[in-house]
């Protein structure tokens, strides 16, 4: 399933997304953390601190990948293979029960992918050094659907970014239009679509979904 969760700067859009994505992970070991923001300053480094103390205690696997999301797939699968050889007992067991090539894949269609955020990967796409691209959305969107097409569940956090009623210079408007048709395209294909607004959890899609109504409800308990 696919879940769209969005929010502005600091609306808790991303803890909300982790507590979502280690509920959903049924398997217990098939987590991923997909981290697109490329620290920029202090205040970045400082926020992506924050987002691993909060996490630390999820179980991610995390991989940094701020270009080429379309490349995720077959870096999870090396991830896993790294991660079994720095395990080495996990790696002798694989080894001696003769399954060493279960060593370099991964059941894609049982890992929770878990994205954060659309809005930095869109960032990094579009404004690479000296180089501008007013079309990254579609490349961001095409990356993501091989993602959406491979695992069991995905959930994408994003920007609102839309009503302050500010005309902004042209490269920042050409980044909220190409913002608003990544979302807009996702809205659309998600099952599952949440805001998060002033501590407020909005369900906009799919709250009679049975596996997010189960979800949602241990979440909303705190539990």
């Amino acid at each position: 399933m696919i879940y769209l969760v969005v929010g502005g700067s600091k609306s808790g859009k991303s803890s909300y997304g982790e507590r979502l994505a280690k509920e959903l992970d049924n398997e217990k070991n098939n987590l991923y953390y997909i981290a697109t923001m490329n620290p920029y300053d202090l205040e970045d480094l400082k926020r992506i601190e924050n987002h691993i103390e909060e996490r630390k205690d999820y179980g991610f696997k995390t991989i940094e990948k701020f270009k080429n999301i379309e490349e995720i797939i077959e870096e999870i699968n090396n991830k896993e293979k790294i991660l079994y050889k720095t395990n080495s007992t996990k790696y002798i067991e694989k080894v001696n029960s003769k399954k060493e090539e279960s060593l370099d894949r991964v059941d894609i269609k049982k890992c929770v992918i878990f994205i954060d955020s659309i809005t930095s990967l869109l960032t990094n796409e579009m404004f690479d050094g000296k180089n501008y691209n007013k079309f990254a959305f579609e490349k961001v969107l095409k990356g993501l659907n091989l993602i959406l097409e491979s695992s069991k569940d995905t959930v994408i956090i994003s920007d609102y970014l839309f009503s302050d009623g500010i005309i902004y210079d042209s490269y920042t408007e050409d980044f909220r239009k190409a913002l608003g048709k990544i979302n807009k395209e996702l809205a659309t294909i998600a099952n599952v679509v949440v805001e998060c607004s002033f501590g407020n959890i909005i369900i906009h899609k799919g709250k009679e979904e049975s596996a997010f109504e189960k979800v949602y409800k241990r979440i909303s308990n705190g539990n």
